[in-house]
């Protein structure tokens, strides 16, 4: 696949066989697929942000209005849980056009990924799983 490539144009690193020099003489390596790992990643976690709101919506609206534990949940009428089961939908819908913006205006990519999900995301889960426990938080 290298072979009809020119010689100033091969790197001698296997993982980046491809590089380019710029007029001011720096050296810029590719890989062949530059675009895998990212792909890779952006579907690993999507794949994770969609099995946890899938998990967290068909248990919400029961576990606001007390369902699983009457003497356990956050006394909230059934109108004021589907107000607030909406409400949370409608933010989860709306979050990835935010992040969108802070990705291509501020962060890039991989870096608005993983702060989004080591600040937002992880923490939330987190805070979700330790409630799941009775009195665990107070």
């Amino acid at each position: 696949q290298l072979a009809s490539v020119p010689d100033k144009f091969l790197s001698n690193d296997p993982k980046r066989p491809l590089q380019y020099m710029d007029d001011d003489g720096s050296v810029y390596t590719y890989s062949l697929r530059p675009l895998f790992y990212s792909v890779v990643f952006i579907l690993l976690i999507e794949l994770l942000e969609r099995f946890s709101y899938y998990g967290l919506t068909n248990t919400q609206l029961e576990y606001l209005v007390g369902h699983y534990n009457p003497e356990w949940n956050a006394g909230l009428t059934s109108v004021q849980a589907s107000s607030f089961v909406g409400a949370s939908s409608a933010l989860a819908y709306t979050a990835p056009f935010i992040g969108g913006i802070f990705a291509d205006g501020l962060f890039g990519d991989y870096v608005n990924i993983l702060l989004g999900t080591s600040l937002l995301y992880l923490p939330g889960l987190i805070l979700i799983a330790l409630c799941s426990y009775p009195y665990v938080l107070g």
